[in-house]
């Protein structure tokens, strides 16, 4: 009996005295050494009650005594606590949901975006890994953060360049990468140690790779403008007739092979023949971001004496000159129009703003203001 009185006394002080041995470390220890200490005081409580309980039925059975009632309500208060602790494990668990909730996503660099091809996901590289707004909110998701650079969506994940995590077995730089699983993992492609390609852009549907190759490597012999129709196993360099500037931005078409366009400043030139030879738009001035739309159109910001988002039509040539929110003084740097939803069109500038229209343009939002997420 005296035994099973030291068990209840020892239990009764392991759900009194917090498990301050895991409190220690990261924040993320601290959180998890909450939930462990609800998780052993609940089951500590359970054992409490069925020592009581057990207790007074063994001693109601033998004769009464004193001990009986400090049994019952060794029981009542037992059960009182493990109810306690369900309570409060809800309520701690609802705080913890919050604050992850409100926590808010910041970006150090903005390196591309793109859209799922159902069009509820934005995919943003931001030197520091993956960040994705999806219903309305921004998350950083549980995937390697690699810092990847010339990114590109397509249908089925996004191809990518840039450089591994710290800490990351792969090499430095990443050559050419592909992931299929939204970042959970990447397949290496080609170039893998040896360049970094920052000017890299992929068809959507067509999955046709360009780049601007900043020096010579083992698949490139020399500087220049390349591309592959088969995964980077293979490279062609491209004659860029009629190219005219200094290339600034570069976007393929989603479903046309061939199809590529080169923003310089001295406008956007599109190309029929994998960048061979090149036609002029209708847009003068120092291009800052170039992306095709998916409704036969082109995207295209510019930067002079003011920053200005035109959208042009393909078949016709013809010129329309979009609103830009008030608040926008620097270059915008990337465009993209949501593939599922052709009016929702997002942009981003070099002050790490992140605006999006769902109106094609005629209004905007906030929702990333110099690098950290806006909550709404």
């Amino acid at each position: 009996m005296k035994r099973l009185l030291m068990i209840a006394a020892v239990l009764a002080g392991t759900v009194v005295v917090p498990f301050t041995a895991f409190a220690h470390g990261t924040e993320e220890s601290a959180t998890g050494s909450v939930t462990n200490y609800w998780n052993y005081g609940l089951i500590a409580g359970i054992i409490l009650f069925v020592i009581f309980v057990g207790l007074y039925f063994f001693r109601k059975t033998k004769k009464k005594s004193n001990r009986n009632n400090v049994f019952m309500w060794g029981s009542i208060l037992s059960a009182v606590l493990v109810v306690f602790i369900l309570v409060m494990a809800n309520v701690n668990d609802g705080e913890s949901s919050a604050d992850d909730h409100h926590e808010n996503v910041t970006f150090t660099h903005i390196h591309g975006l793109g859209y799922t091809s159902d069009g509820e996901e934005l995919y943003v590289p931001a030197h520091d890994g993956l960040k994705v707004f999806k219903d309305g909110e921004w998350t950083d998701p549980n995937t390697t953060p690699h810092d990847y650079m010339g990114f590109s969506m397509f249908e089925n994940g996004f191809y990518s360049s840039g450089h591994p995590a710290e800490g990351s077995d792969l090499k430095n730089p990443l050559g050419i990468v592909k992931s299929t699983d939204k970042g959970e993992s990447i397949d290496i492609l080609g170039l893998h140690g040896e360049i970094d390609f920052h000017g890299m852009t992929v068809g959507y549907e067509t999955q046709e790779i360009y780049v601007f190759n900043p020096a010579a490597n083992s698949q490139m012999p020399e500087p220049g403008f390349y591309y592959s129709t088969d995964e980077a196993k293979n490279w062609t360099k491209s004659e860029l007739e009629d190219l005219k500037g200094q290339a600034s931005s570069l976007t393929a078409h989603p479903t046309i092979s061939g199809t590529v366009a080169v923003g310089t400043n001295e406008g956007v030139f599109v190309s029929a023949d994998h960048g061979n030879t090149f036609k002029k738009m209708p847009v003068n001035g120092h291009v800052t971001a170039v992306a095709f739309g998916y409704q036969h159109n082109l995207l295209v910001a510019t930067q002079s004496n003011e920053v200005n988002l035109y959208n042009v039509s393909l078949p016709t040539n013809e010129l329309n000159k979009l609103s830009i929110p008030k608040s926008v003084e620097t270059p915008i740097m990337y465009i993209q129009q949501n593939p599922a939803k052709p009016k929702e069109l997002v942009i981003a500038t070099d002050d790490k703003d992140i605006y999006f229209s769902h109106n094609s343009g005629q209004t905007w939002e906030l929702s990333v203001d110099n690098g950290t997420a806006v909550e709404h």
